[in-house]
């Protein structure tokens, strides 16, 4: 019997850190977390959400916003992504706008990135 609920237990606990270890990397808790960090002007935070080529963009607003203070908090709804192999896009809207977010997988983990264009 104890040998039974000892197992239970270890299959329980198991579980619970896949499922705690997968839902934190998915292209919409990235995406999330990287569009919350930018509205807060937070672009270091930001950075760790997203690609080499991305990171490089976001230190340069940094630079430029240095001394700026932001108080704006996310106000994206709707996020929703479309995964193509190691591509996603996401899509969401702003103030009734949608917007697009585009995410790659970089190392195995999905990371946000925008073109330079």
């Amino acid at each position: 019997m104890t040998r039974n609920l000892t197992l239970f237990s270890l299959f329980a606990i198991m579980l619970v850190s896949l499922v705690s270890c997968g839902s934190k990397d998915n292209p919409e808790a990235v995406a999330d977390k990287f569009l919350n960090h930018i509205a807060r002007g937070e672009f270091e935070k930001a950075s760790e959400y997203a690609s080499k080529q991305t990171g490089q963009m976001l230190a340069l607003a940094a630079a430029f916003s240095e001394g700026s203070e932001f108080e704006q908090k996310s106000n994206h709804k709707d996020l929703k992504c479309e995964i193509d192999g190691d591509t996603a896009k996401c899509t969401y809207t702003v103030d009734g706008e949608t917007e697009v977010i585009d995410l790659i997988k970089e190392d195995g983990k999905w990371k946000v990135h925008q073109k330079k264009e």
